[in-house]
This record gives structure tokens, sequence and C-alpha cells, in this order.
């Protein structure tokens, strides 16, 4: 159920906003100082969304690389621990007094 809501609301905010961008059609001028470029509001909306999306993978991608790199270690250091108590086991206690 949630994720029909959820689909519904998607599908509404897509439709809203294409209706908006087709009502605001009027060209602006983007002058990036070496640079300009003339086109229509939503073009220019739709490219930082695409620039917003790619960097926030990218935040996401380099987390996500960290966290696996984190993992790894403590899985071998874990493994290192385990090996280690095993060893402990097999061998007898000595009573040297």
């Amino acid at each position: 159920m949630f994720r029909i809501i959820i689909f519904l609301l998607t599908l509404s905010l897509i439709a809203i906003s294409i209706v908006v961008s087709m009502l605001n059609s009027q060209n602006i001028d983007l002058n990036l100082y070496f640079v300009s470029y003339t086109a229509p509001i939503p073009l220019f909306l739709f490219v930082s969304f695409l620039i917003g999306s790619f960097l926030a993978l990218l935040f996401f991608f380099s987390a996500y690389i960290k966290h696996k790199h984190e993992n790894m270690n403590l899985r071998r250091s874990m493994k290192i621990k385990e090996d280690e108590i095993d060893s402990m086991r097999k061998n007898p206690l000595r009573d040297d007094h």
C-alpha cells in the first residue's frame, strides 16, 4: 500500500513539473563569465537536476567505497582473532607449578 502511495505521489509531482515547465517556457540567458547560453528555463532546470543527481551519486559512491573498505578490514581482523581463539582452544592447558 505504501509503495502505491509513493508511486502516485511521484507520478503527480512529475505531472505538475511538466505542466509548470510548459507554462514557463521563456528563454533566459545564463552567463558563465567566459561563455553565455540562451535556452528555455526547463532545460536549465533539467540540466541542474542532472548535475545535482550525478554529484549526489558520486558522494554516495565514495561513502560506499569507504564503508566497504572498512568492512573488509574489520572482517580480516575478525578472521585473525577467530584463528587466534581457535588455536588457543586447541592447545592443552599446562599446569607447570
